[in-house]
């Protein structure tokens, strides 16, 4: 009796003990340099976005905040790389809407799902544009689906990722395009690329002539310098390209609500004390007026939601392409 006594002493010890380290070393966070993940190549807006973030994120948290680019299988790498990283708040992903919630249904072995991430805090809207080649005779979407039709096939259409946001408007373009034209199969082959910006680059060098891309990617300066954008998905214009109407405008109403917010998350178990944390740091970071006007200078749109409405917004957003994803029977590539 005495001898199970002790046994179970010393249990409750070793657990009380582990309580008070688990809950120091979270008073304490963070203590060490932390990751931002960025699931695409360096250059793109999304980059550019993390690098203007971190700058000023690491005044409020007191380490380094480090940019690292995890590129590859339409930001499965990346998200990967998120969702089995040690919950302790020292990995953060950094994402351009809500890609990681459905790669699951796309990429063999990737069984991660929004469960498995801790939501922090969203930073801003993200819409997407259709752009062309600058070469390409069309301006509007229906005159892209009248070239396409007249010319099957000369058309290649890029988007930043297999499998990815961009790649999803795409394949919703194509179904609208079927729906609205009689049952019209876009002859448009997919190309795609590890990001933002080698797509952009194959778009200006005419190596494909239309895609869907973030517009924080697309800075003013590039339209009708190589490129032109035709279409923006949002319900209203955008300022900085005022001229160019939103699909609803042109006949695609559907496709206005295919913005992205670009969000933080980790992964999930992480400590409620450190994602509290982490998002008080993130809502002091947009607060602040330099950073603000930065991302409005790439034309990012600054909006903090905080972690409850992005998780709202996150659920809504993966049920949508998830609805993509049986409607046109996308199977894995």
């Amino acid at each position: 009796m005495r001898r199970s006594t002790i046994t179970f002493l010393f249990a409750a010890c070793l657990v009380l003990a582990s309580l008070q380290t688990s809950r120091a070393a979270e008073d304490e966070y963070p203590v060490k340099s932390i990751q931002l993940v960025v699931p695409f190549a360096a250059g793109g807006g999304l980059d550019i976005t993390a690098r203007i973030v971190a700058q000023k994120l690491r005044e409020h948290l007191g380490q380094p905040i480090i940019v690292v680019n995890r590129p590859g299988a339409g930001s499965a790498v990346g998200a990967r790389f998120v969702a089995s990283s040690p919950p302790d708040g020292y990995t953060i992903y950094l994402s351009s809407g809500s890609t990681f919630g459905f790669l699951h249904l796309l990429v063999p072995g990737f069984t991660y799902q929004v469960k498995d991430f801790a939501p922090i805090a969203a930073i801003a809207i993200n819409p997407s544009v259709f752009a062309v080649n600058a070469e390409v005779p069309v301006k509007t979407l229906p005159e892209l689906v009248a070239y396409v039709q007249k010319y099957p096939g000369k058309l290649n259409f890029c988007t930043t990722g297999l499998r990815g946001g961009n790649h999803m408007q795409f394949e919703m373009f194509k179904m609208l395009v079927k729906d609205k034209y009689n049952g019209l199969e876009l002859d448009l082959p997919h190309v795609p690329y590890n990001g933002v910006a080698p797509a952009l680059t194959a778009l200006r060098g005419n190596e494909v002539q239309a895609c869907t891309l973030p517009f924080s990617s697309l800075l003013t300066s590039n339209d009708g310098k190589g490129i032109r954008i035709i279409a923006v998905m949002k319900p209203q214009r955008i300022p900085a390209i005022a001229h160019v109407p939103t699909c609803g405008e042109q006949g695609f109403p559907e496709m206005d609500d295919y913005y992205s917010m670009i969000n933080f998350t980790t992964s999930a178990g992480t400590p409620a004390p450190i994602l509290a944390k982490l998002e008080a740091a993130i809502q002091k970071t947009m607060q602040d007026n330099e950073v603000r006007q930065k991302l409005k200078d790439i034309d990012v749109e600054p909006k903090f939601l905080n972690s409850k409405e992005m998780k709202e917004w996150l659920d809504a957003d993966v049920r949508k392409y998830e609805m993509i994803i049986k409607k046109t029977n996308m199977t894995v590539q």
